[in-house]
């Protein structure tokens, strides 16, 4: 069964030195179920805070973290990160989240 969805997803782009730091932040949320965290490739036009490595290959390693939550919990959730992401400039965005199931119950 296909649910309609009052939920969010909250995409986190972050640095590797502070991905630990937001992963002990989401863990201590009683908020949240789980999320997902991946290596992603960062490319920009700015190369100058990029190391000499990162300048030759031309992109910087970040995590991207999905949190899936409700969407009265997401001013929550970021007032949490905030002490965490503001001093590495951490960008976000938040998707609806239209429909949510699972394959088992369709």
């Amino acid at each position: 069964m296909i649910n309609k969805s009052k939920s969010e997803q909250l995409i986190l782009i972050a640095p590797n030195e502070i991905k630990d730091d937001i992963v002990d932040q989401l863990m201590g949320l009683s908020q949240l179920s789980g999320f997902s965290l991946s290596e992603i490739n960062g490319y920009s036009r700015e190369h100058s805070q990029f190391d000499i490595r990162e300048q030759v290959e031309g992109y910087r390693k970040f995590h991207r973290f999905e949190i899936f939550l409700d969407s009265d919990e997401t001013a929550t959730v970021l007032t949490a990160l905030k002490p965490v992401c503001a001093s590495a400039a951490v960008r976000y965005w938040i998707l609806p989240v239209l429909t949510a199931g699972s394959f088992d119950t369709l």
